[in-house]
């Protein structure tokens, strides 16, 4: 009988070394909910006017082109193209205009202007940084507007893209002046022409 307890005990001390050897492998194992989140590349797809064609690192594309990072895009004249980022936003370049285009996963934008006219748009929820360069000047993303761009200028400054590049400060100034004026001239009027509280 000896022998046959002695068979149990070291049948259930086997049972017991085994289980316990896989709690502790469970508990040795990293933790999945602290794993970092890998992050999610960019891809960058060309939609170009009327579908047609513009350069790509000197090569004809077309609307749906995937592009990477490092890419020079070239525009022939009453071609513009836009460049969709997905959560990055988008670059758009003006017709007859030459960039080289950069951007990483964490959702930095930049584009070197080497002709014409170009502008980066974030989104609303947009992540990273975007900016527009030339050899000798830069357009940071405005946090307000979630914009950037410009067009070079023979001088190698940027200056505004026309139609839809924006308001500047002072236009933005100037409506406000006029729609405060506006108010007070409505306030006045209401009264009657008469400015001063009335007793």
């Amino acid at each position: 009988m000896a022998t046959r307890k002695r068979k149990a005990m070291m049948a259930l001390a086997a049972f017991l070394a085994f289980a316990l050897s896989q709690v502790y492998v469970q508990a040795g194992l990293p933790d999945a909910t602290t794993a970092p989140v890998p992050q999610r590349a960019i891809t960058a797809t060309l939609h170009t006017k009327n579908n047609q064609p513009v350069s790509i690192n000197g090569n004809p594309a077309g609307t749906g082109t995937t592009l990477l990072t490092g890419t020079t895009i070239e525009t022939p004249d009453q071609v513009s193209a836009t460049i969709d980022l997905g959560p990055a936003g988008t670059v758009e370049v003006g017709p007859n205009s030459k960039i080289e285009l950069t951007f990483d996963a964490n959702g930095n934008v930049h584009v070197k202007l080497v002709r014409g006219c170009a502008t980066t748009n974030k989104k609303a929820n947009g992540v990273g940084e975007a900016d527009v360069f030339t050899d000798t000047v830069t357009d940071a993303t405005n946090p307000r507007k979630r914009q950037a761009g410009g067009c070079l200028l023979p001088n190698g400054q940027l200056g505004p893209v026309p139609g839809g590049g924006g308001l500047t400060g002072a236009e933005e100034g100037a409506i406000g002046a006029g729609i405060g004026g506006g108010v007070i001239l409505a306030i006045i009027l209401a009264r009657g022409g008469n400015s001063s509280p009335s007793q």
